[in-house]
């Protein structure tokens, strides 16, 4: 049976897909493996704090652009551009 896939941080894909970034340079940026990174883009596993504070640094953003309330996407979406 296929699994369903959620995007479980669509903010993040945002800005993944407007600096080009793919899994393996995310990857690189946070200083771990594809898989565990995957792992976190899933939602398997927690985002640890400094892990969160290098992706703030690399996309030059707050938390709430990164993880925030989606139910106002189209607002954010139209900031971030």
């Amino acid at each position: 049976m296929a699994r369903t896939q959620t995007n479980i941080f669509p903010m993040l894909r945002v800005k993944m897909a407007f600096f080009n970034i793919n899994t393996s340079e995310l990857a690189e940026i946070l200083q771990m493996s594809e898989d565990s990174t995957r792992r976190r883009l899933r939602g398997e596993v927690q985002f640890e704090l400094s892990e969160i504070v290098k992706l703030m640094k690399f996309f030059s953003c707050t938390f709430e652009e990164l993880f925030g309330d989606t139910t106002t996407t189209g607002k954010q979406i139209s900031n971030f551009y």
